[in-house]
């Protein structure tokens, strides 16, 4: 590496790029691999995908219009889209933006440029952020067309503003996740199990607590991240809390995830 090639990570690594500049740096990475696009076009895909064969499924079965047994209002389409296909494309780009630093070996690059480590990874989250809450503002109305679409004369009628707070749920929740799962890279340290640990936690472990027959466990189940999505998208079937909490929540478990990445960060060499 020339000297010319140290002169701005050296400026960042004495603190005059500060935050604004590692959140530049991380940026910068961000748009520069192909995967970010693949993950982002994976999203609207999956999202798609499921609007649409659950609207056709919905309008093929009569019995199911009739008892409510398939939903037929195109928003709770894209929220249980969100939960059960598009999330896992955020966690694909979320762990390739922490964990896939340890597997190239490229973590020691980083560290070195921005030292300060709870600088770094709280730079990778104000990057992730805005970029997947922007993707749900923007593919919420696509996906709506779609769903419209598939469902067809039985779609539940839709208002701007029940829209509105759709996109809104949708990209605060996978702009969530981003910064979940950025928290667990940091602490798993493997692309490998960074994936592994967020499926269990976005999906399995959700779905095995609320299924067993235990009281508590159940309730439990409720107050981890993907039912918290669910609530704040509006499509749990018995909302135990409301969006107000659900907001809180997701909080709550970005700053544990974050906790938990800062602490390995600052007792493991990388």
């Amino acid at each position: 590496m020339n000297d010319k090639t140290t002169t701005a990570p050296a400026a960042v690594a004495h603190g005059r790029g500060g935050l604004p500049g590692a959140a530049a740096a991380e940026w910068t990475k961000l748009w520069s691999v192909r995967s970010t696009w693949v993950s982002l076009v994976a999203t609207a895909a999956l999202l798609i995908a499921y609007t649409v064969i659950s609207g056709v499924s919905a309008r093929s079965t009569d019995e199911s219009v009739s008892s409510g047994g398939l939903p037929t209002a195109p928003l709770d389409n894209i929220g249980t889209g969100v939960i059960f296909m598009g999330q896992f494309a955020v966690l694909a780009m979320a762990t390739m933006v922490i964990a896939s630093e340890y597997a190239t070996g490229s973590i020691r690059a980083t560290l070195q440029w921005v030292p300060v480590r709870h600088r770094m990874l709280l730079a990778k989250s104000l990057v992730l952020f805005p970029v997947l809450f922007v993707a749900g503002l923007v593919l919420t109305p696509i996906a709506l067309g779609t769903a419209i679409a598939a469902l067809g004369d039985v779609a539940d009628p839709v208002s701007a503003g029940d829209t509105f707070r759709q996109a809104l749920a949708v990209g605060g929740y996978l702009g969530s996740v981003g910064v979940i799962i950025t928290g667990v890279g940091a602490a798993v340290r493997s692309v490998a199990g960074t994936l592994t640990v967020g499926f269990l936690v976005l999906l399995v472990l959700p779905m095995t607590l609320q299924s067993v027959s235990v009281e508590f466990l159940a309730k439990a189940a409720d107050y981890l991240p993907g039912p918290a999505g669910m609530s704040l998208m509006g499509v749990s079937e018995n909302d135990p809390y409301g969006a107000p909490v659900a907001i809180v929540l997701l909080v709550f478990w970005a700053v544990v995830a974050n906790v938990a990445g800062y602490w390995v960060l600052r007792t493991r060499d990388a």
